[in-house]
């Protein structure tokens, strides 16, 4: 054969070879590329599912819905890649919703309350989808690291068609949501909103151990719990604390004369009286039975004494159901001398045993400068209603 043919078929050949070697590598390039694109998949499922396991895990281990609502911001923004995240709740008989919980904000970010009819929530509540938004100045909170985000992924968070919160991510740049990051998300919100109903009855349940059923007021067990922290406070900046005791006069007999259905709204009554008359700083419960307490933090023996004369004079010209008139007795200890704090409510126990043997209906101070009083008779238990 002719050299020049042999050229001409050895030519060809590694033709033909560079062909099957650039096809090959594209084959292999576009392997390496799905091989890639599973590998991301794989991981992004795997990270999908570590955020719903630890927001899981965090609802079903405790009851601090601060820490749930962390888990959920924290996890969802890193795989969301957000550069900072909030978390709102609704509260109870509000239109707004305020953050609870958030990370990577200053800490005077301003946005603390979102307004449902208006932007970022609005498009996202009404659509009930998670979307991306933009924010304006005036919605946008500052970033840790400085400036404000232009975007909010939000996230409504809902139970039973009843809105509970909404989350938001924090973008610098604007992104379409893919499904399976709107249903991720919409896994993040189902979790929080199962840890909100969690602390929501948790709080209830506090609440009733708490609060005397018929009165609504703070029971006798809450009361001695934050005479403790008022005691603190008072000798942590050297303040005056006064105790007030009152106990209803001759309520048996309305009991016995009217029934108990009567009784009970008279007490009602008489706690609504006891909270219009006394400041708003004021603690007021009910102490037991026909008795209730009032503790006056940073109230000087006057200052006590003028209260306690108000409040008396203000039931005393009440009319209580049943077109009924009725009067107090009240028992009045005040000092500014840490040392007899844990003194004040027997001294007041004892002023107000005074006033009751001395006539009923008026107002008698303890004397704080005296000797710890003696253990008087002591008076029939308080009827129960």
């Amino acid at each position: 054969m002719e050299p020049a043919g042999i050229l001409l078929i050895v030519s060809v050949l590694l033709v033909a070879a560079f062909i099957l070697l650039t096809l090959s590598l594209m084959r292999l390039r576009g392997t390496a590329r799905e091989l890639e694109a599973a590998l991301a998949d794989e991981t992004g499922a795997r990270d999908r599912a570590a955020l719903l396991l630890a927001i899981a895990s965090a609802v079903n281990s405790s009851l601090a819905l601060e820490e749930v609502l962390n888990v959920a911001l924290t996890h969802a923004g890193r795989i969301m890649g957000a550069v900072a995240g909030a978390m709102y709740l609704v509260r109870p008989g509000k239109t707004e919703l305020y953050r609870e919980a958030s990370y990577n904000l200053t800490n005077r970010a301003r946005g603390g309350v979102r307004k449902i009819e208006e932007e970022p929530l609005r498009t996202a509540l009404a659509a009930m989808r998670p979307l991306v938004v933009n924010l304006d100045d005036r919605s946008a909170p500052g970033l840790d690291q400085g400036g404000h985000p232009g975007h909010a992924l939000v996230v409504p968070i809902q139970r039973s068609g009843q809105l509970m919160g909404a989350m938001e991510l924090y973008l610098n740049a604007w992104r379409e949501l893919s499904e399976d990051q709107a249903d991720l998300l919409n896994g993040v919100a189902s979790q929080a909103a199962i840890a909100i109903r969690h602390a929501q009855l948790f709080a209830a349940q506090e609440e009733n151990a708490l609060t005397d059923e018929l009165t609504k007021l703070p029971n006798r067990r809450a009361f001695a719990q934050q005479f403790l922290l008022e005691m603190q406070r008072a000798r942590r900046h050297h303040n005056s604390i006064a105790f007030l005791m009152i106990d209803l006069d001759h309520f048996k007999q309305v009991n016995d004369t009217y029934g108990h259905l009567n009784g009970d709204a008279v007490l009602a009554e008489l706690a609504q009286i006891l909270v219009t008359g006394a400041r708003e700083s004021d603690v007021c419960a009910r102490y037991g039975g026909e008795e209730f307490a009032l503790i006056l933090h940073e109230t000087t023996e006057s200052g006590a004494r003028v209260l306690a004369e108000r409040i008396r004079a203000k039931v005393a010209a009440a009319t209580f159901p049943g077109g009924l008139k009725l009067t107090i007795s009240v028992g009045v200890a005040a000092t500014d001398d840490a040392a007899l704090f844990t003194q004040l409510i027997d001294r007041a126990d004892q002023a107000l045993y005074v006033a009751k043997h001395g006539g009923r209906n008026q107002v008698r101070v303890a004397d704080m400068s005296g000797p710890a009083p003696k253990p008087h008779t002591p008076r029939p238990e308080p009827e129960a209603v």
